[in-house]
């Protein structure tokens, strides 16, 4: 096995056994991080110079729709959910095709790895059969980033005659091809997971049947809740499931927003964890992302950038506006309580956000023993920033660098990323044959370009691809 050794870096590594190092080594062998400290005598194949770079855990996105990133810039003037099904579920998705799939899940996972992200979990519902799931896993397999594959169900219109999709319980001969076959191990790049329609998408007795068919085969399951009343299939849902022991740290819920604090408590003290998509909710809906909600009741938020159709799927934009979100909803907060301005720190810091960009990110899917920190045998998954550029400058003299990555790093900023000890981006390209990757782009626009016109869908029209070997760099 190959041995990497990154010299003189300031680490920011999230774990509060190595802590931070002004000026510290890492000592990458094989896919493992070795050690981390001060002037590390070590033999290496490699000398990567680390001088003025931040070291840090590469970003964990806990909520993404891979696929839809050849739909990108027609969303953000929708109006909430309603919108979004009927253009994508019931309009745009039902054009896809496996290649479409395969597209969609490889450029948008080669775009998270040029962000800085180095673990997904793939909420992937738009599959109507093997074809298409075979399909975007070869595509998270070929990007090279870690990957839960969350296995998830389309969500058509309705005809007549034919069951509704929150009457289809999850189709348990794809669940067993799959964990008996290519993801039967939780050893890999790419694992399984189950994104289930939950309470709030399906009948009760779908929910039950989807938990209890992931517990099963070992899987986490995750599910869409915005606990919304009046707006549910079934109104009581976590509650039943909470009743009858079917909720556990094996499930997760993305976004929450509208729980109430009864309710809430109930899904926490069953340890279920919660991920948010800030920016997605800042965008759709009526009350806050859960970050500060969860911190309060001791529990860790997740992050993840959901949908590429609204906006740029970058985790740090949503590392940074949950950040500034969740202070917004603490200065008013303590100014109601009349304690404006803090005369604590109780507010929310910085190294919070990028805490929950992180290992939060890696605890709500079983992932925090591989990744989501710097530290001796996890897996070496990290980014190295280069502070010289103007975006920061002059914060990298003697800046806090928890500081500088929320507030100031850009894509454009972030050198080199690793998963499991393999440069994926390096020297600011991503480390992805640049001929082939020109041919998908254009590939990949004649797909979005034949789904608009396939889904009769009203686009701006677009007279020329974008240029060879531009996309992506």
């Amino acid at each position: 096995m190959s041995r990497t050794l990154i010299r003189n870096a300031s680490i920011l590594s999230m774990d509060p056994a190595v802590g931070d190092l002004a000026r510290a080594d890492i000592l990458i062998d094989g896919d493992k991080i070795a050690a981390i400290g001060p002037g590390l005598q070590a033999a290496a194949d490699e000398m990567v110079d680390g001088t003025h770079r931040i070291v840090m855990p590469g970003l964990v996105n806990a909520h993404i729709h891979t696929w839809e990133f050849q739909l990108r810039g027609i969303g953000a003037d929708w109006v909430g959910s309603r919108d979004y099904h009927a253009n994508l579920h019931k309009k745009l998705a039902t054009y896809y095709t496996a290649r479409d799939v395969y597209l969609g899940n490889l450029l948008g996972a080669l775009n998270q790895l040029r962000n800085g992200t180095t673990t997904i979990v793939d909420w992937c519902h738009i599959l109507r059969d093997a074809e298409m799931t075979d399909a975007a896993i070869d595509a998270l397999e070929e990007s090279g980033i870690r990957a839960v594959f969350a296995r998830g169900t389309v969500k058509p219109p309705e005809r007549e005659g034919a069951v509704p999709y929150y009457k289809q319980p999850f189709p348990r001969d794809e669940i067993h091809r799959l964990r008996t076959g290519r993801l039967g191990t939780d050893d890999g790049l790419v694992t399984l997971a189950m994104a289930i329609l939950g309470p709030d998408w399906g009948e009760y007795d779908v929910a039950v049947h989807d938990i209890r068919l992931a517990r099963e085969y070992g899987l986490f399951n995750s599910a869409h809740t915005y606990g919304r009343k009046g707006k549910r299939v079934v109104e009581d849902g976590y509650p039943r499931l909470a009743r009858e022991g079917l909720l556990g740290p094996d499930h997760n819920i993305g976004h929450g927003n509208c729980f109430d604090d009864a309710e809430l408590k109930i899904v926490l003290d069953a340890g279920c964890t919660i991920t948010a998509t800030n920016l997605t909710e800042m965008l759709n809906y009526e009350k806050p992302a859960m970050l500060g909600r969860l911190v309060k009741h001791g529990a860790t938020p997740s992050l993840g950038t959901d949908c590429d159709p609204y906006f740029n799927s970058s985790m740090l934009w949503v590392m940074r506006h949950a950040f500034l979100h969740q202070r917004e909803l603490d200065n008013r907060s303590l100014f109601a309580e009349g304690n404006w301005p803090a005369k604590t720190q109780h507010s929310t810091q910085t190294r919070d956000a990028i805490h929950w960009a992180t290992l939060g990110g890696a605890k709500a899917f079983g992932l925090d023993k591989k990744t989501g920190s710097l530290s001796p045998g996890k897996q070496a998954d990290l980014i190295m920033i280069d502070t010289r550029g103007m975006n920061i400058f002059p914060a990298n003299a003697g800046g806090d660098p928890a500081h500088i990555v929320v507030m100031y790093a850009e894509t454009s900023d972030i050198e080199n990323v690793m998963v499991a000890g393999r440069f994926v981006k390096r020297d600011g390209r991503l480390a992805f044959d640049a001929g082939r990757l020109a041919r998908l782009t254009d590939e990949l626009l004649a797909s979005r370009l034949r789904l608009f016109q396939d889904g009769s869908f009203k686009s701006v029209p677009v007279e020329r691809g974008p240029q060879p070997g531009r996309f992506l760099v």
